[in-house]
């Protein structure tokens, strides 16, 4: 039996920075990714100057570089613009195959379109019934989580996102985020640039707002949008924000797989990426928690008690939204939440 002293389950962004830090070592890697491309999920396809911060990505992958920004309530909004791109939008296979190029030329072993068909103590069994063995195992396998399921962890916490990519010829610059519950009740709809293209969609924990309802009015809200989705394509995925610890022995979890996510926002591409970099850290001997690992779960603990807040108050949550609206008039506040966000 084949041996490696890490097997990394999946080859999204938390997978792939995980085995790019860990090629600088000299342990033996592998890496295995289920799909023929790397990184593909359904997602409004944005990153943030904190994921720019870690991925030092070239321009000619970059969708758009968003300047401009707006929050709306039903009454008003509020409009922000930056010298420095806030966001930038990319495709995320685009995104995956860039992370892959980076293990060109290290000790890493590639291997896709290669499923795991189970995990066992010390080694795990491919579906073409080969069986590799391992002294770490890293999962980054995703919201459906083998590796997760294996160390039988529960998968309660979730937001359903669901979107649409629409075809665009004249292009809208700007990142809209619309507070309206009347259609999103806690959460928020969303109007992402992209290069050809919008992401227009929104997200619930369906255990407090149900899917089908947040999809029929999210129908509803396009009419009102006067956003035309005949052409445009229909996506939908969970986003698992049910986080339970990253290291469980000689078995890591980073990622989605891991419930890193922000429960009110669905943010989860930078939690990944420090996921990602933490448990390299700790198979190659770190001991304690990185500051950034620390900054991201108290992020995360924020923006679930905000949640909480918010589906708590129910009708009272409109006269918040409009409260935040007009706080964004001031400067102070205003730097304080694009800073939090971007």
């Amino acid at each position: 039996m084949e041996k490696f002293d890490v097997i990394i389950v999946g080859g999204g962004p938390a997978g792939l920075i995980c085995a790019e830090r860990l090629s600088k070592s000299q342990l033996s890697v592998l890496l295995l990714e289920k799909d023929d491309v790397f990184g593909d999920k359904v997602c409004a396809g944005g990153l943030t100057r904190k994921d720019l911060a870690i991925l030092d990505i070239p321009d000619e992958i970059i969708g758009h570089k968003v300047h401009h920004t707006s929050l709306h309530s039903p009454a008003r909004f509020n409009h922000t613009e930056s010298p420095d791109p806030m966001v930038v939008t990319i495709d995320r296979k685009q995104l995956g195959a860039w992370q892959r190029s980076l293990l060109e030329g290290t000790s890493v072993t590639v291997m896709h379109n290669t499923r795991v068909a189970e995990v066992r103590k010390k080694s795990v069994m491919l579906d073409n019934g080969d069986e590799i063995g391992y002294s770490s195992l890293v999962g980054a396998d995703g919201y459906a989580s083998l590796v997760r399921r294996y160390l039988k962890l529960p998968q309660e916490k979730r937001i359903i996102g669901i979107q649409y990519m629409v075809p665009e010829k004249e292009q809208d610059t700007e990142l809209k985020v619309f507070l309206d519950s009347r259609y999103f009740n806690a959460w928020y709809g969303w109007i992402f640039p992209h290069k050809d293209k919008i992401s227009v969609g929104c997200g619930c924990d369906p255990r407090y707002y149900s899917g089908k309802r947040l999809k029929k009015n999210f129908h509803k809200w396009l009419d009102k949008m006067q956003i035309d989705i005949s052409n445009a394509t229909y996506e939908s995925a969970p986003i698992s924000y049910d986080y339970r610890g990253l290291r469980f022995d000689n078995i890591y979890l980073v990622g989605d797989a891991a419930g890193i996510a922000s429960g009110l926002t669905g943010e989860g591409v930078y939690q990944s990426l420090v996921s990602g970099i933490e448990v390299a850290g700790y198979i190659m001997g770190q001991d304690e928690e990185s500051d950034d690992l620390k900054a991201v779960l108290r992020y995360n603990r924020i923006q679930e008690k905000i949640m909480m807040f918010l589906i708590r108050i129910g009708p009272l949550r409109k006269i918040v939204f409009e409260l935040i609206i007009m706080m964004m008039r001031n400067k102070r506040f205003k730097n304080r939440v694009n800073n939090g966000f971007s």
